[in-house]
This record gives C-alpha cells, sequence and structure tokens, in this order.
C-alpha cells in the first residue's frame, strides 16, 4: 500500500505510532501515544504492511499480534503488545518472533506504555537511509549502478555503506570489485540471533571492497533462498546504526522483494535508452507502484533511436534521477574487477544523483 490510514492527518517530523488495536484499546493507546508525543496511524493488518517498517512504534492486541505471526510478518524493534487483562503467556512467547519487547494491561499499566514509548523516541542515533536498485529489462546495469551508489557513499558521506546482493543468479556483485574470493560471511552463513541483526558484527563479518563498504553476497554454489526475516533484518540494522544501505534486488515479484521495496527509502528503476528498454521498464513500474510510489529513474545510454531520458521519463511516468552516459572502457574496468568512479565519471555522476535523492527522501539531506 501507498498510502496509511491515519486518526490525522500526518505531520512531517512526528513520530509516528502504529496502533493495531480493537476499539475497546484505542482510546487507551492514543492518550499515551499523546503523552509520549506520537501522532497515531490507525490501520489494520491488511493496510499497514508500510507502516510496520516506517513508524517509530508499534503497538498490537492480541488479535492482531495472532495475525501478524500467521502472515509471517519481519520483525522489527519497539514493539508493545497490550490488552485490557494480563496478557496470555503463550501469545507473548509467540510475540517475540514480531520483536515485542512487553506485554502490558491498559489502562492499569498507562505509565508504563506511555514510559515505554517515550524510550523508544529518545535513543536517536544518526539515522541512514536505504536504497533499492533493480534493472527495468535484463541487463540495463542495475548491479553496477548499485554498486557505484554504494562505494560513492563509502567514500563521500561520514559512516559506512552496506551492500546488499539478493540476487542469488546474478553471479554476484562482489566480481565488481574483485573480491570474490575474500574470506567473510555470505547469505547463508547469516544466522538471526534471536531475530536481531547487529550492525557492527556484520561489518566485522563481511568482506568489503572498500574502507567502510561492507558486501553481503550469496555464496556461490550453494542454493540458498534470502528469506524476508533476514533481509529487512539486516536492512534495518544498517540503517539504525547510519549506514546507506544500497540493495542489488532481483526482477522478481516474490516476497523478499516485496518486503524490500517496502522497506527502503527509494527504488531505482535502471533502464537502457532503447524502445524494448522504455517498454519493459514502464512494465516494470507499473508492477511496483502500487507497493511504493517512491521510485526513481536511470537512463543509461547510448540511445540507438534518438529516445532521450527526459521522453523515455514520460512513457515510464517517474521522475528521472539521472542520464547515463557512455563511459569508455567501463566493461573492461568491471571485467578486471575495478569499479571508475572518477569525479567527473558518468558513472559517478549518476551514483552521486542516486545518493542525493535518497538522503534527501530519507530526510538526511543537508
Amino acid at each position: 500500500m501507498t498510502d496509511h490510514p491515519s486518526t490525522t492527518d500526518r505531520r512531517p517530523g512526528t513520530d509516528q505510532l502504529l496502533a493495531l488495536v480493537g476499539a475497546e484499546l484505542r482510546d487507551d493507546v492514543a492518550r499515551c501515544a499523546a503523552a509520549a508525543g506520537y501522532q497515531v496511524v490507525d490501520a489494520t493488518a491488511a493496510t499497514a504492511r508500510r507502516a510496520w517498517s516506517e513508524s517509530t512504534a508499534v503497538v498490537v492486541d492480541a488479535a492482531a499480534a495472532r495475525e501478524l505471526i500467521a502472515l509471517g510478518w519481519p520483525r522489527r524493534r519497539c514493539v508493545l503488545v497490550v490488552g485490557p487483562a494480563e496478557v496470555d503467556p503463550g501469545l507473548w512467547r509467540a510475540a517475540l518472533t514480531l520483536g515485542a519487547e512487553d506485554g502490558l494491561v491498559l489502562p492499569a499499566d498507562e505509565h508504563a506504555v506511555v514510559g515505554a514509548l517515550s524510550r523508544y523516541r529518545a535513543p536517536r542515533r544518526l539515522a541512514g537511509a536505504a536504497v533499492a536498485v533493480l534493472g527495468g529489462h535484463g541487463g540495463a546495469g542495475a548491479s553496477v549502478l548499485a554498486a557505484a551508489v554504494a562505494a560513492r557513499a563509502a567514500r563521500d558521506l561520514s559512516g559506512s555503506a552496506l551492500l546488499l546482493d539478493l540476487d542469488e543468479l546474478g553471479g554476484g556483485i562482489d566480481l565488481i570489485f574483485g573480491v570474490e574470493d575474500s574470506a567473510g560471511l555470505r547469505w547463508p552463513d547469516l544466522t538471526l540471533d534471536g531475530g536481531a541483526v547487529f550492525a557492527d558484527s556484520l561489518h566485522a563479518a563481511v568482506p568489503h571492497a572498500a574502507p567502510g563498504l561492507a558486501l553481503l553476497c550469496p555464496r556461490r554454489g550453494v542454493d540458498h533462498r534470502i528469506g524476508v526475516d533476514a533481509a529487512v533484518a539486516v536492512i534495518e540494522a544498517g540503517r539504525d546504526s547510519g549506514d546507506v544501505v544500497v540493495v542489488d534486488l532481483p526482477r522478481a515479484t516474490d516476497s523478499v522483494c516485496r518486503a524490500v521495496v517496502e522497506c527502503v527509502d527509494l527504488v531505482v528503476v535502471v533502464t537502457t535508452a532503447t524502445v524494448r528498454g522504455c517498454a519493459a521498464a514502464r512494465d516494470t513500474v507499473a508492477r511496483w507502484r502500487p507497493v511504493t510510489d517512491r521510485l526513481g529513474l536511470v537512463v543509461r545510454g547510448p540511445a540507438p533511436g534518438g529516445l532521450t531520458a527526459s521522453q523515455i521519463a514520460t512513457i515510464v511516468d517517474i521522475d528521472l534521477l539521472a542520464a547515463l552516459r557512455p563511459q569508455r572502457h567501463l566493461a573492461v574496468a568491471i571485467e578486471s574487477g575495478r569499479l571508475p568512479l572518477g569525479r567527473r565519471s558518468p558513472l559517478g555522476a549518476a551514483a552521486d544523483a542516486v545518493l542525493d535523492r535518497v538522503l534527501d527522501v530519507a530526510g538526511l539531506a543537508a
């Protein structure tokens, strides 16, 4: 969903509390939210998938918790389970899979709920950002652009970057940097300790392509399906620790890709400047538009038929972020495990344009 129902119009900069509770608890939760400085997003499980990732905190009742557990929603931080009576121990144990941190009774535990919600707002570390890059069609160059965005983020921004390769049949984004033989953790090796991923530990365990640039890729020769929980947990851990997280997304529409598209700040679609590329990119955007409206386009030249990047953006019907001119010797450099990102390189300029937009969307632009 691209919109979430709310009890009031959303105010920019206000912490959002997703309330998945029945009518008997709604007033109690709203009172606690107001006391802790939140605006309530009042929704149902059918309409709240994006708000689940975006809201500062979540309050669920027993019925909603059971429904979310049955739906297999990914674990997240800052979740409270509330009820008009003591929360059932069996439900409480199950709710831990959602990331629930406490089970409280309303209105009796109102002060405890307000205190917990206030704590969730207080520890404001440097926020990060997340962007997914996907090809509008095969061979569009999405992996190269994703690698360039991550490399520029690691080099030019304070903090670090985390590049996630979710394309299990893409050959491996580590080949672009020439670090395919480096020791370190890959997706099949990742275990969720209690459902959580810690960014510092992840950075220490995975291969690095450059200072501050960590890569998490599939392991060659191992048939392993990356799960929704693992993908979302890694993205959120990186973003919470201040990383710029860049996801190389395959051209699939499965549950993993959907979860990633829902939780990132921006989705970048890459296409070549050809008639077929334009048509395929339009279909790709149409497929994802019901899931997110945070879409941008990068068009890669040359344009053998004379189509301009602006014309393609108009046809595809999303904002043009960059027109990527052909770059001499780029393919040769990548074959050698090098990614040429000079200050005036077309690839570097396109990566900068994507970074500028994702930081702006995430509210981190200067």
